[in-house]
């Protein structure tokens, strides 16, 4: 059922009859992610999580979303701090506002083996939670692409409970905003110094405007035809100011690690227990 829940989650998104609603029926209330005139998305139907993340000696927080009733999608890098695996995951979802929430903790994390904490690259991570999810009109499961999507020149949107401006705090509302995604020989020659690869990653930005520190982890989304929200992002990291015109942020495509959603979605094969493993080894 979850193998059939992502393939039938595509372009034109369908949801077994065992999932109340839809996936990626989101509120759509507007409202920047950075940036002083900021607002709070709509509360409604939501599959963006909020991850408060312990590590041995440091805490920290990352964002997230629901893609089915076991499973959040997140980045990598949120679960590793200086060659430190996480040892505790606590789940917020159901609430734009982080503090009103129903929580659940993760048992279980998969970070891709070829991610690279200094290259940035496979920078994308599943967490397992210890119960499942009820789906309601409330908690919705994003819907994720299972084929390539044009990209480039689309507007997107990108969300989160990160800073609004650079070295700024965390808020607790979410928030979220649009970002115009760049061609990829752009997104290439800003970020040559790292292993770049449009297959794997894009960048998008909008002066003003993009996300910042705490958003990592969360989603970039694009509007269906349907009026669903599908996934085809994840934060994943930047440089300089956060919505500068030359510091697009970038993101995992989700589009280009079909397979390996699948494989994580339905087997155990690769996960490990939180808090057992401390040194993440490359």
């Amino acid at each position: 059922m979850v193998v059939k829940w992502l393939k039938d989650s595509a372009a034109d998104p369908q949801v077994p009859g065992s999932y109340p609603g839809c996936c990626g029926c989101i509120s759509d209330g507007g409202g920047n992610v950075v940036g002083p005139s900021a607002q709070i998305r709509v509360h409604g139907k939501e599959p963006q999580v909020f991850l408060e993340l312990q590590y041995a000696d440091a805490a920290r927080a990352c964002g997230g979303t629901i893609i089915t009733e076991r499973h959040v999608l997140t980045a990598a890098h949120c679960l590793v701090l200086d060659n430190i695996y996480v040892q505790k995951v606590v789940v917020t979802y159901g609430s734009v506002d982080r503090r009103n929430g129903k929580k659940v903790e993760a048992s279980k994390m998969i970070i891709h083996k070829g991610y690279h904490m200094t290259k940035h690259v496979n920078d994308i991570a599943l967490l397992e939670v210890k119960y499942a999810f009820q789906f309601s009109k409330e908690v919705t499961p994003i819907c994720l692409p299972m084929t390539r999507v044009p990209l480039v020149n689309k507007n997107a949107i990108v969300s989160g409970w990160g800073s609004l401006y650079y070295g700024g705090q965390g808020v607790d509302f979410l928030r979220q905003t649009t970002v115009s995604i760049y061609p990829s020989i752009i997104c290439s020659l800003l970020y040559s110094r790292f292993d770049y690869s449009d297959v794997y990653q894009c960048c998008a930005n909008r002066v003003g405007k993009g996300a910042c520190k705490g958003d990592s982890g969360g989603p970039l989304m694009l509007l269906t035809g349907t009026g669903r929200f599908q996934q085809v992002g994840i934060v994943s990291y930047g440089a300089g100011t956060c919505g500068g015109i030359f510091n697009p942020q970038v993101y995992t495509r989700v589009d280009g690690y079909v397979d390996w959603l699948t494989r994580g979605v339905s087997s155990s094969a690769g996960y490990k227990p939180l808090g057992e493993q401390k040194t993440y080894m490359l």
